[in-house]
C-alpha cells in the first residue's frame, strides 16, 4: 500500500505542517525536455522554471538534432545540462533518451511548448512525497479556478487506472524504478505511444492525478504534433493497435473489450473532429471527416459528424 496512509496519520496530527507549502518540498526532480526546433518557445519555458529549481534538481534538455539556434542558446544557460542528438531521431527516441538519462528518481517530461505555473514544481514534489514509492504522476485541472488548493486522486494498479490514465504526457512525473521495471516509450508506435506506455505502467504501479492547483498552460497552435500525425495514413491503424494493448492491460473479458473498444476509438473521434475545426485547418477537417467515416464500427452519431465534416467542411456534434 502506498505510504499515504502514514502521511494522512502525520498531517491528522499536526494540521499545520498537512497545509504547509514546504511538504516535499525537498525531493530533488529531473526536469526533461525533448526538443526540436523552438529555441524561443523553449527559452521561455527554461526562464519559467529557473526560479522554482532547487541545488539538486536537474534541468536536463534533449535537443533532436535542432537546426536552429537552440543547442546554442541553451549552452549559455549555466543551468541547463544539455544533450544534442546527431540527428533528428523522432519523438518516441528522444523521450525515451530523457528518461535513459535523467540523474534523479523522480523525473519530469514537459513539452518545449508548454507553460508552467509558478507553483508546479512544488506541487510535483508534493505529489511524489504523498504517494510515497514509485508511481505515475499526472495532472488534469478539475475547478482549480475555485482555490489552488493541493487536491489530487490516488488509485492501484488496476482496470480502472488503465483505462483511465492520463492522455496528456507534458507535465507527466515517473520513478526511475518504473523505467527499470516496464521500459520506456514503444518505439514502434510513432505518434500517441505515451497512450500505451502510461496504461503498461498503471498495471503494475500506482497513479497520482492532480487535480489542483494547474501545472501546465498548453500552448495550442497549428504546429501541434497530434495536428500532424492525424494526417499520417497509418495514424488510424496505430491507435487501434495501441487501444488493443491498452484493453489487453486492463485485462477484461473479450465481450467487454470489445465494446470498449468501439466507445474509445468513437471518443477519439469525437476529440479529433472537434479539435480539427478549433484549428482553423479546413483541410485537416475534411481530411479527418473522410478518415472517421470510412471507421465502420464507430458510433452512427460519430460517423454523421464525421460525413458532415467532409463534405461541409465543419463540425456539428449529434
Amino acid at each position: 500500500m502506498p505510504r499515504i496512509e502514514t502521511e494522512c496519520s502525520q498531517a491528522e496530527a499536526s494540521p499545520k505542517n498537512w497545509r504547509s507549502t514546504t511538504f516535499g518540498a525537498s525531493l530533488p526532480l529531473t526536469i526533461a525536455i525533448p526538443t526540436y526546433n523552438r529555441c524561443q518557445l523553449v527559452v521561455t519555458l527554461v526562464q519559467q522554471l529557473l526560479p522554482q529549481l532547487l541545488p539538486n534538481d536537474e534541468l536536463l534538455i534533449v535537443d533532436d538534432g535542432s537546426q536552429d539556434a537552440t543547442a546554442e542558446t541553451l549552452r549559455s544557460i549555466p543551468q541547463v545540462k544539455l544533450l544534442s542528438n546527431s540527428s533528428n531521431h523522432g519523438m518516441v527516441k528522444t523521450w525515451n533518451r530523457c528518461l535513459a538519462d535523467a540523474s534523479q528518481d523522480w523525473i519530469c517530461i514537459i513539452h518545449d511548448d508548454d507553460r508552467i505555473t509558478p507553483t508546479s514544481l512544488q506541487t510535483i514534489r508534493r505529489a511524489c512525497t504523498l504517494v510515497g514509492e514509485p508511481a505515475l504522476i499526472a495532472h488534469c485541472a478539475v475547478n482549480s479556478h475555485l482555490d489552488q488548493a493541493f487536491r489530487y486522486r490516488l488509485a492501484e494498479p488496476g482496470a480502472w487506472a488503465v483505462l483511465n490514465t492520463t492522455t496528456t504526457p507534458s507535465g507527466v512525473t515517473l520513478h526511475r524504478e518504473i523505467v527499470a521495471a516496464v521500459g520506456g516509450f514503444n518505439e514502434q508506435y510513432s505518434y500517441s505511444c505515451d497512450l500505451e506506455y502510461f496504461a503498461r505502467i498503471c498495471a503494475q504501479f500506482p497513479s497520482l492525478v492532480i487535480e489542483s492547483p494547474e501545472l501546465l498552460h498548453y500552448n495550442q497552435h497549428d504546429q501541434n504534433y497530434q495536428y500532424k500525425t492525424w494526417r499520417k495514413v497509418d495514424f488510424w491503424q496505430q491507435l487501434e493497435a495501441i487501444e488493443r494493448a491498452v484493453l489487453s492491460y486492463a485485462n477484461v473479458s473479450s465481450e467487454a473489450a470489445e465494446m470498449l473498444f468501439c466507445d474509445r476509438m468513437s471518443n477519439y473521434a469525437k476529440h479529433m473532429l472537434k479539435n480539427a475545426s478549433q484549428s482553423d485547418d479546413r483541410t485537416l477537417v475534411r481530411y479527418v471527416g473522410s478518415l472517421l467515416w470510412q471507421q465502420s464500427y464507430l458510433g452512427r452519431r460519430v460517423r454523421l459528424s464525421a460525413a458532415i465534416a467532409a463534405i461541409f467542411n465543419t463540425y456539428i456534434a449529434f
